[in-house]
């Protein structure tokens, strides 16, 4: 080889070199431990199940622990139909590993198998579903049935509510749930380490809790929590108020819940003054469009609350109480209702009240 053809050889590899270099500088490979996405999957557990399985539906898994262990953001979980008992069939954060989801889009979702009917009935001691550590989030829970009658403790925190939610966790979301049968509480959302908000509660039926003989104890849904959504909801036969939003520590919110269209009737079962819905804290929480009948008392609005709305309701046959009662609230504005045949229709002892359009039968 030539001189001349020397030097071009040599000045072309140089040059691939320096590209191989610059290029490698410049668009750095992405490190060997990115994560990538994964693909949603639907799982499987059945009572006839193994949880050495790999989860699908011809071979579910046997635990719903070890199932929802195994979830991530945009999976579902799909039960097969039976009584699911024991301390490995209960969802609990504190306990176990229970993932997240990043948005309603990419929710974990937890779920009955389509047409099947699902019991969880925790053993004595242990809520059926408690999201507490790690803040959970972004979780649906659809179709499940939570049946509590394996409690022994009531009374005012003496038992464990078949849902609960504290230490920051928020967007849940618990749809066509049926809770009932407990000594205390059904649902608490609880303010315990920091505020829990944004949850759901959509299409349920919570009843026939609060079976601890005490006045004024074991309620639908006990709330302390702020910006959560009670809808379309069948409560009844609790024995102490259907729901009830408050909370008397300082720093904690219960604004902006909403309650609406639910059925509430048949509260109250233990005796004492108990209402169907109470709002007794916070600001701008709103009680529209629900049938509250056949309570001890219709709705209470209470004097730790401000701005509270109760508009478009229809309230009757709640006795020997009050069909409404605004007790020591300031701002509230009681607009549009039909309210009739109740032990006093309206009763208002509270501070800048504003009755109107609220009609009789």
């Amino acid at each position: 080889m030539n001189s001349r053809r020397r030097d071009v050889v040599s000045a072309i590899a140089s040059m691939a070199i320096l590209c191989i270099c610059g290029c490698g500088g410049s668009n750095p490979a992405a490190p060997t431990g990115q994560s990538k996405a994964v693909a949603p999957r639907t799982l499987h557990v059945a009572l006839s199940g193994s949880d050495q399985n790999s989860g699908t539906t011809d071979s579910p898994w046997l635990t719903i622990r070890y199932a929802v262990s195994q979830m991530h953001g945009g999976d579902t979980l799909l039960i097969r139909g039976g009584i699911y008992t024991g301390a490995a069939n209960v969802i609990d954060s504190e306990q176990d590993v229970v993932p997240s989801g990043s948005s309603w889009s990419n929710a974990v979702t937890i779920a009955a198998y389509p047409g099947e009917r699902v019991t969880l009935q925790p053993p004595d001691g242990r809520q059926a579903i408690r999201l507490t550590s790690s803040a959970p989030h972004f979780l649906v829970f659809e179709d499940l049935v939570l049946d509590m009658s394996r409690q022994t403790a009531g009374g005012s925190g003496g038992g464990p509510s078949a849902v609960y939610l504290s230490g920051g966790a928020h967007h849940n979301r618990f749809r066509r749930l049926e809770v009932m049968n407990n000594q205390g509480n059904g649902i608490m959302f609880s303010d315990n380490n920091g505020n829990s908000p944004f949850n759901e509660v959509l299409d349920s039926s919570l009843h026939d809790n609060g079976r601890y003989p005490g006045l004024n104890e074991g309620y639908g849904a006990y709330v302390f929590t702020s910006d959560n959504v009670f809808e379309g909801n069948d409560i009844f036969n609790n024995g102490g108020y259907g729901l009830h939003f408050f909370s008397n520590k300082p720093g904690s919110d219960v604004s902006r819940n909403v309650i609406r269209n639910n059925r509430i009737h048949g509260n109250g079962t233990q005796g004492g003054t108990n209402y169907g819905i109470v709002v007794a804290s916070g600001d701008a929480n709103v009680i529209r469009e629900n049938a509250v009948y056949d309570n001890r008392g219709g709705i209470m609005v209470y004097e730790r609350s401000s701005n509270t709305l109760v508009e478009n309701n229809t309230i009757y046959n709640n006795a020997p109480l009050e069909g409404i009662l605004v007790q020591g609230a300031m701002n509230t504005t009681i607009r549009a209702n039909t309210i009739y045949a109740n032990g006093t229709d309206i009763r208002d002892a509270g501070s800048r009240t504003i009755v109107t359009g609220t009609v009789g039968h």
